[in-house]
């Protein structure tokens, strides 16, 4: 696969895991190494991954996740949010992933040190170190696992119940918890298009937020 269609075509993985297909750890442990090469802040490298493979210990997590998913499911409704009613493609998906997540072979939960990255008063610096320490190791990881006929996608909803989660896996109160992905092989390799997305002209401004398109 050539670089930019790797990256142009690489999408969210959720309805096209195969619940079912064995995952080679070797496959796995290649994928991390690939993705703890991103940069981190200051080069701390600070990382640490927690990876569940035990369906009992599996269970518990995806159950809150579905409580969870669910609860904001019944309030988008409430709202009449028509982009989050359940046939909307991205809805009917993650509704899908709510209702299988004990079932996807490993749940990896990318994690990062806090301690290095406090900077009292200001928050902004903060966060930004640290999920900018933490994401291009996620999405190095999410690219290694496609170009192996593997698939993920980036889910955050466990952490609407984070204490319970850090409790179940013993996680120390100093690291913080940036994502969860549910990894899995791909049920097809077909061959992905790039998503639809805006024009630059839409999105891309020069020298000031209402300055001209580049």
């Amino acid at each position: 696969m050539e670089v930019d269609e790797l990256l142009t075509t690489t999408r969210s993985a959720r309805k096209t895991l195969d619940l079912d297909a064995a995952v080679d750890v070797d496959d796995i442990r290649t994928c991390l190494r690939i993705g703890m090469q991103a940069p981190s802040g200051s080069n701390h490298q600070a990382w640490r991954w927690v990876v569940v493979s035990d369906v009992e210990i599996r269970r518990e997590p995806a159950e809150l996740y579905r409580r969870h998913h669910d609860r904001l499911q019944g309030r988008r409704l409430a709202g009449h949010d028509a982009a989050s009613s359940p046939d909307d493609r991205v809805g009917s998906s993650a509704g899908w992933l709510a209702r299988h997540l004990a079932r996807v072979p490993l749940l990896v939960i990318p994690c990062y040190e806090t301690v290095p990255l406090v900077a009292e008063g200001h928050d902004a610096f903060t966060q930004a170190t640290l999920y900018g320490s933490i994401f291009p190791a996620v999405w190095n990881f999410q690219l290694a696992l496609r170009s192996r006929g593997y698939g993920s996608c980036i889910t955050t909803i466990h952490l609407l119940d984070e204490p319970a989660v850090r409790s179940l896996l013993d996680i120390p109160d100093t690291v913080t918890q940036g994502c969860l992905l549910p990894v899995a092989r791909l049920r097809s390799r077909r061959p992905a298009r790039p998503g639809p997305r805006r024009p630059l002209s839409e999105v891309v401004s020069v020298d000031s937020w209402r300055g001209p398109p580049l």
